[in-house]
């Protein structure tokens, strides 16, 4: 073999071994396509089969999207209020009458009904006719800043709980029942009055148990018939129009579990280390600062978009969050997301990526879902400023089919 030839493998040997390198390690920013589906106020959205096809579709208020089409058809309507509100903070699919099909059901904002629309099936699914609006239940209480569907129970049934902007609400935990046979809710009582700006779930004290945290500290889960009874709150930290979810995980990786959290109405991503608790079993917190650049952090996502095995922070600025009033609300909209970064001592840095800037911003909920079956996951965003897809086409070093 001549001296040529041995270093033209040599080249291809070393160009392959660092093309590999590149793969494994994620390196280099995702790229992402944007896709608006629809242009309207709403700030909900939710992903799920609702044709029954195989494939994810997507909700969004008054209308879904099926795949792969994406065309808008419209099936619920919505009434506005205020100076660019919808009435819907949060949408979910679930079988509310156990027929097969995925439902969906909303919350509002300033009125107590809970609602499901029912899905008619295959044959009138795609007719563009409205569905059938029932009222799940009638909770008596308003000033809800955004509904989550979470199953707190471990039985495989979500439970529906309100985060409210009001923090004398009270804390409820409403578990599905039926009542000769239709479909409703039960109440159960984690707080009579103890609400506030931002909500998320999981184990603060180590006891095995998730907890609730949101605005005004955070409530301690019951070892026994947790929805028999109230809930021991702790009011050890504050987190002013904190995010919807907070992330509640352990960042450092010290066994303790971490918040993560953004200003929802002002500049800031923040995350809470947690310490050793004191002597009394008080939880103690160390504030850190993530990003101050961006405004209205109001939404938050913990998905892995790049397929490197760690989730990222997902997150963005939401449009005209308190319509345009807010700080930087005249700032351009943006999608970012942070890989978490921790190093041997313990410290935890962020690298930060832009995902999109100036045609998709955020509302109440970020959907991570991989819509097309590529192994990368889409970023689903609704929002004032429309209801936007923004389709990952992975890293640059990723090899083109």
């Amino acid at each position: 073999m001549t001296t040529a030839i041995k270093n033209f493998h040599l080249i291809v040997f070393y160009f392959s071994l660092s093309k590999l390198c590149l793969l494994s390690y994620g390196a280099g920013a995702l790229q992402f396509r944007v896709q608006q589906l629809y242009k309207d106020n709403v700030e909900s959205c939710a992903v799920g089969d609702i044709d029954k096809d195989g494939d994810l579709d997507v909700v969004a208020g008054e209308r879904f999207y099926l795949n792969p089409e994406w065309k808008p058809i419209k099936f619920r309507s919505i009434k506005p209020f205020g100076k660019d509100y919808m009435q819907d903070n949060g949408d979910y699919v679930y079988d509310v009458n156990g027929d097969g099909w995925l439902d969906v059901v909303a919350g509002q904002f300033t009125v107590s009904p809970l609602l499901w629309f029912e899905n008619p099936g295959e044959k009138t699914l795609g007719g563009g006719k409205l569905w059938k609006q029932h009222t799940l239940v009638d909770t008596g209480v308003g000033h809800n800043e955004i509904i989550f569907f979470r199953d707190m129970d471990g039985d495989g049934v979500p439970e529906y709980i309100a985060n409210s902007w009001n923090s004398k609400n009270p804390m409820l935990i409403w578990k599905f029942s039926k009542v000769d046979g239709v479909p409703t809710m039960t109440k159960s009582v984690v707080s009579e009055s103890g609400n506030g700006h931002g909500q998320g779930y999981g184990d603060v004290n180590g006891d095995g148990l998730e907890d609730i945290v949101f605005m005004q500290g955070w409530y301690e889960r019951p070892a026994k018939n947790a929805f028999g009874q109230t809930w021991k709150w702790h009011k050890d930290f504050t987190l002013p129009h904190a995010s919807c979810p907070i992330l509640v995980l352990d960042l450092n990786k010290d066994g303790r579990n971490d918040m993560i959290w953004g200003n929802g109405h002002n500049y800031g991503l923040y995350w809470h280390e947690q310490l050793q608790p004191s002597e009394g079993g008080k939880t103690v917190w160390k504030h850190h600062l993530i990003d101050k650049n961006i405004s209205q952090f109001h939404a938050l996502a913990w998905e892995d978009l790049n397929n490197d095995g760690n989730p990222e922070i997902i997150t963005g600025k939401r449009y005209y969050a308190h319509s345009g009033t807010d700080a930087g609300a005249k700032d351009e909209i943006v999608i970012v997301y942070y890989q978490p970064r921790l190093a041997e001592d313990g410290t935890v840095t962020f690298q930060k990526e832009i995902a999109h800037k100036g045609q998709a911003g955020t509302g109440l909920q970020i959907l991570v879902a991989d819509l097309n079956g590529d192994r990368w996951k889409e970023i689903i965003v609704p929002g004032k400023s429309g209801t936007h897809i923004l389709w990952n086409k992975g890293t640059l070093s990723t090899p083109k089919e």
